[in-house]
């Protein structure tokens, strides 16, 4: 059978159910105070949930969720939620996390300040930029701008929401326009990815999992003595944080680069050995190639700056060129995602204009909705000051980059994706160099550096991740779609509305916008070419990437992982996780080994209750922390 009539069969074989009301209703209700707690949360910078793949905030709401479905389909059946609408509000929950995220509207919201309090003649940005920032993106008023920053006021005092509403008004259909051609490029992508190739997705498997008909699940005695050892390290070192007398389990105690104090060896630099249970249970779902592929790939990168201090390389600006190498790799992936996909994509062309097929509504849709949105980002981007043919460049390199992130989420389930400086400013300014640019377009650059500073909260995995679980409940995309761009915008006025009303309470001056106007300062001091070394190893990145995929295809016993070389390079995240993915690959390849895939499917279970334990009750302390403002135990970071 070819592909197309596989992919008719299919399509005859779905009845596609409708998102509900109630659903819909009930996600966008529980977005408002999702969002309030992550932007609560980010002042104490610890116990960062998008920081990581499956956001616990989420899975810690859909426990509740859950639980009182469970309840109501023994009390009063008709008001028990399906599986298909608690999968809807999970979904609205992520992207609506995603979006108020660490490296998102987190970072981005201080833009609308930063580059005028933090201004001194010292770093001469009045002379600078001053007059480029556009004043219909920001707020520029010194004397209310001191209320902003100082604290102990209210936004709903003497109307200063009112200097406000102008700027988030037009953030917000920035934002909606931004995930609108996401969800258009992934509802494209989607049959070719989950029909004809058949991926993983092993990120959702959890909430699938919970969400089960009858809590299967739950029912679990393995899953219970997973949760049970994860949750009790938890709940104890949890009680050692509120009394320092009882002792800790420490799972996050040592560090073994301290040790290496003589060259070469000290290049080794933080070398962290954690044991994180909600790690170990997250990275037990990927597949062993790629688990061995990422520890393998982070001692590379040590031993390259071992190497390169030992032949007197350390002294070169920017060595070993981690950043530029993992940007060109994570072009080519995505690259080699879109070839692997050519035949789908050339037949989703053919039924968007109906050539030789029936029009196919959802990807007329889908077209509708990525031309409107993507034609909104090139009006605001060139009205904002870029320059007209850098804007297209811009996004073109921005979703190439999402493509690549939802590809390795889709396959491989990676438990993070940092991807510092793999950003469209670093690889246009590293292309053309910042006098070609212009102070107009660099200027542009640093307001959009909020959301392209590390990709950890890329929204675009989870909205394809979304369909995957519509997929799975026979949920009708289109609608999905829709639910998903309405909590984007729920989440981004709340997002703004919680960052501002927190900072007039607490004063602003603790959440700074990081880096991008001090990126911005350095390229107008240091006006630049081309880089040339830069582009020199973007492409040795490339080069490296697309051989290791040459070489998995033809050899069969290869099991080094391209994707592995990009996530590990240049990036900290991966630094707290490294050891945890070790301790779970080797678990899962003594099972493996010994058990097969029954052995594998037989101990799933557990390793998912280490993962939701330490969600659930490490998840527990910081929202205790939130509600009393005590210090707590923080599981992660």
């Amino acid at each position: 059978m070819d592909t197309d009539k596989r992919y008719s069969k299919h399509k005859r074989e779905k009845t596609l159910s409708h998102v509900t009301f109630r659903a819909f209703a009930l996600g966008l209700l529980l977005v408002i105070p999702n969002v309030y707690f992550l932007i609560n949360n980010h002042v104490y910078l610890s116990g960062l949930p998008t920081t990581i793949s499956l956001f616990y905030n989420v899975i810690f709401c859909l426990f509740l969720l859950v639980s009182v479905n469970l309840g109501l389909r023994r009390v009063a059946g008709r008001w028990a939620l399906t599986q298909g609408e608690l999968l809807t509000v999970y979904s609205m929950l992520t992207v609506g996390s995603a979006m108020s995220g660490h490296d998102m509207l987190q970072t981005v919201v201080p833009a609308l300040t930063h580059g005028y309090w933090y201004a001194t003649p010292e770093n001469e940005w009045q002379s600078l930029f001053w007059r480029y920032l556009p004043r219909w993106l920001v707020v520029q008023d010194p004397s209310k701008l001191a209320i902003y920053y100082q604290g102990e006021s209210s936004l709903y005092w003497g109307n200063h929401y009112t200097l406000w509403l102008t700027p988030i008004a037009w953030w917000t259909t920035f934002f909606v326009a931004l995930v609108a051609v996401m969800l258009a490029i992934n509802m494209f992508l989607r049959e070719a990815w989950t029909v004809r190739e058949r991926l993983a997705f092993p990120i959702v498997r959890l909430p699938y999992e919970m969400t089960m008909p009858k809590g299967t699940f739950f029912k679990s005695r393995l899953m219970w003595i997973g949760f049970a050892l994860s949750g009790g390290i938890a709940l104890w070192n949890g009680i050692h944080v509120l009394y320092p007398l009882i002792p800790q389990i420490p799972t996050r105690q040592f560090e073994i680069g301290q040790y290496f104090t003589q060259r070469p060896w000290n290049a080794v630099g933080w070398t962290p050995i954690y044991a994180l249970p909600f790690a170990i249970g997250l990275a037990f779902l990927m597949p062993l190639d790629l688990s061995f592929s990422v520890w393998c790939f982070y001692l590379f990168w040590k031993l390259q700056r071992v190497l390169g201090n030992a032949l007197g390389l350390r002294g070169l600006p920017g060595f070993p060129y981690d950043a530029p190498q993992t940007t060109g790799a994570y072009l080519m992936l995505a690259s080699l995602a879109l070839w692997g996909s050519r035949e789908h994509l050339s037949r989703v062309s053919r039924a968007v204009f109906g050539h030789g097929t029936t029009p196919n509504r959802e990807y007329r849709i889908a077209l509708l909705m990525g031309v409107l949105g993507l034609s909104w980002l090139l009006i605001f981007a060139q009205r904002m000051g870029m320059l007209w043919w850098i804007v297209p460049l811009y996004f073109g390199i921005y979703y190439i980059m999402g493509i690549s992130i939802t590809r390795i989420r889709a396959q491989l389930g990676p438990p993070t994706h940092e991807m510092f400086q793999a950003t469209p400013h670093q690889i246009l300014v590293d292309a053309l160099g910042t006098r070609r640019l212009g102070v107009s377009t660099l200027t542009s650059f640093a307001m959009l550096w909020g959301f392209n500073r590390g990709y950890r909260a890329h929204p675009m995995p989870h909205t394809l991740e979304a369909f995957r679980l519509g997929e799975q409940t026979n949920l009708a995309p289109v609608r999905l779609a829709l639910a998903m761009l309405f909590a984007v915008g729920v989440a981004t006025i709340t997002a703004f509305w919680a960052f501002i009303e927190m900072s007039y309470r607490n004063g602003a001056s603790v959440n700074p916008s990081w880096g991008g106007f001090n990126h911005l300062q350095n390229w107008l001091f240091y006006a630049s070419s081309p880089r040339t070394v830069e582009l020199s190893f973007m492409g040795v990145g490339a080069l490296i990437t697309l051989g290791l995929q040459l070489v998995r295809t033809r050899f069969l016993w290869w099991t080094l992982h391209p994707a592995a070389y990009a996530l590990t390079g240049s990036t900290w995240t991966m630094g707290w996780l490294w050891f945890s993915i070790f301790l779970s690959w080797l678990a899962k390849w003594i099972i493996v080994r010994h058990g097969g895939i029954r052995g594998y499917r037989a101990a799933l279970p557990f390793f998912l209750g280490l993962l939701l334990g330490d969600y659930l009750v490490g998840g527990s302390w910081i929202v205790l922390r939130w509600i009393t403002g005590i210090q707590t135990y923080v599981f992660w970071r």
